[in-house]
């Protein structure tokens, strides 16, 4: 089958221009349950290892049968898998992931691989049973805590998740992990070698010109003058978009910039109509991400801090907010709450009610926010950015 070459808007075209890999190279073959719309983990990672010298395949999920079953993105060879389904299933999920799992081990057992890299628990137990034919090095890159995700399941298969990622654990030749909290937890449930590899981000894909950003707020009716916040990600119910939204409608000095799509799109669809300072983008790409980060003052981070999850959370959009040098607001909790105290780049709220976020965002001026956009930026510079990143991402995977 022909593939087709495709490359995203915010990467070096370079990239996009490289062959893919002969016999010397060495091959990963990652697993994902997601579409690859591309996923900004995923890509970074296998960019990075195309760039020095590793030849990547990619067998991902494709639910909705969005997206064609083969191509090419700047080096990545992309195989999508049929199996249609829907996110948040629960347990309903489980036939649909054993079929998802059945015709990726068809399609994966053709081919040659000395690595297999599983992205998050549920492409695990799939990639062991291939190293175990293939002979290959396994990897478990944990973007959350997996079993922390899972409070809509029934206790008896939370248990048995537990169990078998401990199994998984103890057997694994890498282990992977978004923050130092989730490494130390996942460390001592059996984990071996281990690192931590952020979702930090490259800045310079983070700029543009003052003048095309100006023209991007015109297009988007943002008066001059306003200060503009922005959440662009999956709309879940835990993300506090609901009292973002009534905070934001009585504060006319602030324009509210949502995108992204979930359970929670219609309550934003509705408050766009009825609000001329709540702008709904719809689905934005990942190659989009960045321009929106930029024309942005304050990049809001929403989540459950009941959540088990919660004191693992390193979310992208902290590491963008860092990387366009812009301000954070969000809750005490995690690893962004220690990081933000850390760079000095945020504010907290004390709990997302309506009234607290509000009385937040009545208080705030522009140039109380440019202490909070420097320190951003210098430690996207000196810190926290893909380049850094990616060093350890490299040390551990050549270490294999």
């Amino acid at each position: 089958m022909i593939h087709k070459q495709r490359t995203t808007e915010n990467y070096s075209p370079s990239t996009a221009n490289r062959q893919p890999g002969t016999a010397s190279r060495k091959r990963v073959l990652m697993l994902l349950t997601n579409a690859f719309e591309p996923d900004p983990r995923v890509h970074q990672e296998a960019l990075s290892l195309i760039q020095n010298g590793y030849d990547v395949s990619l067998l991902c999920w494709d639910r909705d049968r969005k997206f064609p079953p083969e191509e090419v993105i700047d080096g990545i060879k992309i195989e999508r898998i049929y199996v249609r389904s829907t996110h948040g299933r629960g347990a309903t999920q489980v036939p649909f992931l054993l079929l998802f799992w059945l015709k990726t081990y068809g399609r994966a057992i053709s081919k040659d691989f000395s690595i297999v890299h599983c992205h998050d628990f549920d492409t695990l137990p799939l990639g062991y049973l291939l190293i175990k034919r293939k002979k290959a090095k396994l990897i478990y890159d944990a973007h959350e805590s997996y079993i922390d995700m899972l409070g809509n399941l029934p206790w008896l298969i939370r248990k048995a998740i537990y169990r078998a990622e401990n199994f998984f654990l103890k057997r694994i030749d890498l282990l992977i992990t978004v923050g130092e909290s989730l490494r130390e937890a996942l460390e001592k449930r059996g984990g071996r070698q281990s690192c931590v590899v952020g979702n930090w981000k490259d800045p310079s894909k983070f700029k543009f010109s003052p003048d095309f950003l100006e023209e991007e707020k015109q297009r988007l009716h943002i008066s001059n003058g306003q200060l503009v916040i922005s959440f662009v990600a999956n709309l879940g119910k835990e993300r506090q978009i609901a009292p973002l939204l009534e905070a934001v409608k009585d504060t006319p000095k602030i324009t509210l910039v949502v995108g992204g799509d979930g359970p929670c799109r219609g309550v934003v669809e509705e408050a766009a109509r009825k609000h001329s300072n709540i702008i709904y983008l719809g689905y934005v790409h990942p190659s989009k991400v960045p321009l929106y980060t930029a024309i942005s003052d304050i990049i809001f981070y929403g989540f459950d801090p009941s959540s088990p999850n919660s004191k693992f959370s390193a979310p992208n959009k902290l590491f963008e907010a860092l990387a366009a040098g812009k301000a954070v607001l969000t809750g005490d909790f995690g690893e962004i709450g220690r990081i933000v105290k850390e760079t000095k780049c945020g504010i907290f709220v004390s709990n997302y009610s309506i009234a607290e976020i509000k009385k937040t965002l009545t208080g705030l001026k522009a140039e109380t926010l440019d202490p909070f956009k420097e320190n951003a930026y210098r430690h996207a510079i000196s810190k926290y950015n893909w380049k850094n990143a990616s060093l350890i991402f490299l040390s551990q995977y050549n270490s294999l």
